[in-house]
């Protein structure tokens, strides 16, 4: 029989067509994707101790329950704490943005004036105007894109809502999940799949987990160090600080960039306290808190590492930096994969 008539062959096509609907399908909803990824970062964080509680004797539902109990009176109580504080730094930054738009603009100013006043060549002159130029619309750019992301976090409440109710029947019928899914897998790629699975679910997990505990402990660390040393907006900035965490390498930069700026507006020997300050905790997260949270969580080469997040941070701006690195561990896992199936015998 030939083999446009053999019925495996109309099975894979409808499998292909399938997938082909299915991807198009996701295209069309993605911006419905957010509660799903927070649900599945919530997965990740809980379902581990709903394991140990169901060891220990407890139903599933009711050890979810008590969990999420939990996690509610934890959340209230930091923003019974964080949010007025939030709320009076923000007040206080927005009162002072005018002082420190004069400050910007009195340095901006003084540098124009001393190229002008210099004796550089023209051409020199006009190349420093347009980089200066550029500066400024960069900045206006950087506190423009910082608006247009806290209006999107109000925007998506909704979606930050349902990440919660989301992740509860992910959990309550994971173990369903998984066996209805290996169900759907063909006996003879059973063992292959689970094994990809198993790699990839290692590396979220790592990543998640991992990350998010380094996140939080630098966070509290930086918040500690800016309000012993006197740094306005002091928690603003730790939580800023601890975020840019989740992008490794350039991150502790980038954190630390908005905490110097306002310490330089105040006073230099401030930002140098500053400084040495996020010096010093990021030598910690480097050799200390990293290393035993994380070790070698994905697998990569530092240069890979570099390499996803300049693609990520050009091709997606922050949001392509913050999932490069576990995207780039899990090609890694199928590159490598693929390689030694075509090469075995």
């Amino acid at each position: 029989m030939s083999w446009w008539k053999e019925k495996r062959t109309y099975r894979y096509l409808f499998l292909v067509l399938l997938m082909s609907l299915i991807i198009y399908f996701l295209y069309l909803v993605r911006q419905l994707f957010l509660p799903f990824i927070l649900a599945i970062v919530l997965v990740y964080l809980l379902n581990p101790l709903v394991g140990r509680m169901e060891k220990r004797g407890s139903q599933r539902v009711a050890a979810i329950l008590i969990l999420y109990l939990g996690v509610i009176i934890v959340v209230t109580s930091l923003l019974m704490y964080g949010v007025p504080r939030m709320v009076n730094q923000l007040e206080t930054l927005v009162e002072s943005i005018p002082v420190y738009t004069d400050q910007v603009e009195g340095i901006v100013r003084n540098v124009q004036q001393r190229f002008a006043d210099s004796t550089m060549p023209p051409g020199v002159h006009q190349i420093v105007d347009e980089r200066i130029r550029w500066a400024e619309l960069r900045l206006l750019e950087v506190v423009r894109n910082v608006m247009d992301f806290l209006l999107a976090l109000l925007a998506n409440l909704f979606n930050f809502a349902l990440a919660p109710v989301l992740a509860f029947y992910i959990m309550k019928d994971l173990e369903h999940l998984k066996k209805w899914g290996i169900s759907q897998v063909p006996r003879e790629w059973t063992e292959d799949v689970l094994y990809l699975a198993k790699e990839i679910d290692h590396v979220f997990a790592s990543f998640i987990r991992g990350h998010l505990t380094v996140v939080f402990i630098v966070g509290v660390l930086t918040s500690l160090a800016f309000i012993f040393i006197g740094l306005e907006f002091a928690t603003m900035l730790g939580i800023i600080a601890g975020l840019a965490e989740l992008i490794p390498y350039f991150g502790p930069l980038i954190g630390a960039v908005p905490a110097v700026a306002l310490a330089l507006l105040q006073s230099k020997w401030l930002a140098l306290k500053v400084i040495i300050a996020v010096f010093v905790i990021q030598q910690l997260e480097g050799t200390v808190i990293s290393p035993k949270i994380l070790g070698n969580s994905v697998g990569l080469h530092p240069l890979a590492i570099i390499i996803a997040l300049l693609a990520g941070g050009h091709l997606f701006g922050i949001a392509g930096m913050l999932l490069a690195v576990p995207l780039a561990a899990i090609a890694r896992i199928l590159v490598s994969f693929t390689w030694a199936k075509l090469n075995s015998p």
